[in-house]
C-alpha cells in the first residue's frame, strides 16, 4: 500500500475531530463499469470505478471488472469511513476519499463546466493544461504526461512543449496516441525526473506509484500537476502535506454524466 494512504488516514483522523461523527457514516457504495470514447482525441476507455458516499462521494478508478460490490460489502454501510477498509486498494481509496469529503475545503479556484460530455471533456482538458502551462512559465518546456489522457495530449500538442508520455496500457505502448510515443508506466519516475513539469493522473494512487513520482519530482526539481478524479477530496492535502504544486480535482458527478460538473483547483 502506498504510504500516502497511511498518511492520509492519520490526517483525516486528526482533522475529523471537529466534524460530527455522523458525517463520516458510509451511506452507499457503487460500482460502475463503462466503455466509452467521449471525444475523438481520447483513447477507447474500458474502466470500472467504485464510489463510496458519506456526505459526498469518494471515487477510485480500477481495471474493468476488478472491483465488486455485493452482499459481502453490506457490513460497510453505516460504518465510519475513517476507520474501515474495503476489499481492494480501490475500495480503500474510495472510502477514504469519502471521509475526506466530509471535511471543509478551500480551493483556490472553482470552475463549473456544463454541456455534453464531449464539451466538458475538452473544457476540463483546457483547464488542466492551462495549469500545466502556468507552472511551465517559470522556466523550461519539457512536459511528461503520466497516465495518458488523449484530451490532455491533444491540448499539449498545441503548445510549444517537448512532450513525453507513459502508461501501462499495452496498446498505447505499442501504438502511441495522436502521434506521441508512449513508454511503459515502469519508466514514469524517469520521465518525471527528466521533465520540467509532470502532469500526472490521480489513478497513480490506485496503482501505488504516486509516492515514487512525488519523490522523483522533489529530488529533481520537477513541478507536479495532479488531475484527480480518483481521490479527488485529497487535493488540498496533496498540496499542503505532500508538496504537490497544483491539483485539479473533479468531484462527482464527473464529466461523463449529463449536467454541470465542478472542477476545483488547489495550489501549493
Amino acid at each position: 500500500m502506498d504510504s500516502i494512504l497511511d498518511d492520509l488516514r492519520a490526517i483525516v483522523a486528526e482533522r475529523g475531530r471537529s466534524v460530527p461523527d455522523e458525517d463520516f457514516a458510509i451511506r452507499s457504495l457503487w460500482r460502475v463499469d463503462h466503455r466509452s470514447q467521449p471525444t475523438v482525441y481520447e483513447r477507447f476507455m474500458v474502466y470500472s470505478f467504485v464510489m463510496a458516499q458519506t456526505v459526498r462521494q469518494g471515487c477510485s478508478y480500477a481495471d474493468f471488472g476488478s472491483v465488486r460490490i455485493g452482499p459481502w460489502t453490506d457490513a460497510l454501510i453505516g460504518q465510519d469511513a475513517r476507520e474501515v477498509r474495503g476489499l481492494s486498494v480501490e475500495e480503500d481509496i474510495a472510502i477514504l476519499d469519502a471521509a475526506f469529503g466530509a471535511l471543509p475545503r478551500r480551493p483556490a479556484e472553482t470552475h463549473v463546466i456544463d454541456g455534453w460530455p464531449e464539451q466538458k471533456a475538452l473544457r476540463r482538458a483546457e483547464l488542466i493544461v492551462g495549469e500545466t502551462m502556468r507552472l511551465l512559465a517559470h522556466g523550461g518546456r519539457r512536459v511528461a504526461q503520466i497516465g495518458v489522457m488523449g484530451n490532455l495530449i491533444h491540448h499539449l500538442r498545441g503548445e510549444d512543449v517537448d512532450l513525453t508520455a507513459s502508461d501501462f496500457d499495452p496498446d498505447l505502448i505499442a501504438n502511441g496516441i495522436l502521434g506521441v510515443p508512449v513508454v511503459s508506466g515502469d519508466e514514469s519516475p524517469r520521465l518525471v525526473a527528466e521533465s520540467d513539469v509532470a502532469l500526472v493522473c490521480g489513478e497513480t494512487l490506485a496503482s501505488q506509484t504516486l509516492g515514487e513520482l512525488v519523490s522523483a519530482a522533489h529530488e529533481h526539481g520537477t513541478k507536479l500537476v495532479v488531475f484527480a478524479v480518483t481521490g479527488c477530496h485529497f487535493a488540498e492535502e496533496y498540496c499542503r502535506t505532500f508538496g504537490i504544486d497544483t491539483v485539479i480535482s473533479e468531484p462527482q458527478p464527473q464529466y461523463l454524466f449529463q449536467g454541470p460538473s465542478t472542477l476545483e483547483i488547489y495550489r501549493r
